[in-house]
């Protein structure tokens, strides 16, 4: 077995500290990547957090012309919320989804349903803002 010598030792620590710092320049540029993209979600869910509480408003005060068409968007406002939590991660989209599942409302009127839901949107996007500020 061949002894390295002095040159060969100097050489493979310089390039193990040089890898050593390319590797945490990577890991950090990973981890800012990661938290740009998840802020970036949160902006979005903002957005529609915006929208649901518009909505929830003229629901709340019956300021729709067509009872159908109200639901309709308060539906395609959840399913946005759902697609966009999901990319933040699988658990925050389940907390999303499954908000019809445990009626907090009575079960005869489908508006009251969705201004519910559309309430615990708001609360929910809420907690991921404070959560995530």
């Amino acid at each position: 077995m061949a002894m390295l010598g002095t040159a060969d030792l100097y050489s493979n620590i310089l390039a193990n500290i040089i890898g050593g710092f390319v590797a945490a320049a990577l890991v950090t540029l990973a981890a800012y990547l990661w938290n740009l993209r998840k802020h970036k979600i949160i902006k979005e869910l903002i957005v529609i957090m915006g929208q649901a509480i518009e909505h929830r408003n003229a629901g709340e005060k019956r300021k729709f012309i067509d009872e159908k068409e109200w639901i309709q968007k308060a539906k395609i406002i959840e399913k946005n919320v759902i697609a966009k939590a999901k990319e933040l991660s699988s658990t925050t989209g389940s907390l999303f989804e499954w908000l019809d599942r445990v009626p907090p409302y009575d079960p005869g009127d489908e508006v009251e349903k969705y201004l519910a839901i559309l309430s615990t949107i708001i609360a929910r996007i809420r907690e991921l803002m404070e959560r995530n500020s």
